[in-house]
């Protein structure tokens, strides 16, 4: 079962450009948005933190569960192959530390991160 952790401030059709996408030192990653506001232009940043493993999907390959369980919010996933794969391969980490998060966009891309953690900036 998906828990629903953040949601996009508008509709997810109204963003101003497409994601944007960066991986940073000390396995950080950040999908930042942008969309207008009553001021301007607003800029949202997702940094995930403690990375061990992403991904992107983008529109023909996204499934109809993915955009369901994740269109215009960031997702925890429950236990799933990649994350208990990821688990098992990591000594280094407690299994309860790694979560699976997941977001998705028109027309994707779909966004999945196994990491300890997020924040918004």
């Amino acid at each position: 079962m998906a828990i629903e952790l953040w949601k996009v401030p508008v509709a997810p059709t109204a963003l101003t450009r497409s994601p944007s996408f960066a991986v940073l030192p000390k396995r950080q990653c950040q999908l930042s948005i942008e969309f207008e506001g009553n001021s301007g232009v607003v800029s949202n940043a997702l940094l995930f933190e403690g990375v061990e493993s992403f991904k992107c999907t983008y529109m023909a390959s996204c499934s109809a569960e993915m955009f369901n369980t994740a269109y215009g919010k960031l997702v925890r996933l429950g236990s799933s192959q990649w994350l208990a794969e990821t688990q098992t391969a990591n000594s280094r980490r407690s299994p309860s530390e790694l979560q699976h998060l997941m977001i998705c966009f028109d027309d994707g891309p779909c966004y999945e991160f196994i990491c300890t953690g997020f924040r918004v900036s």
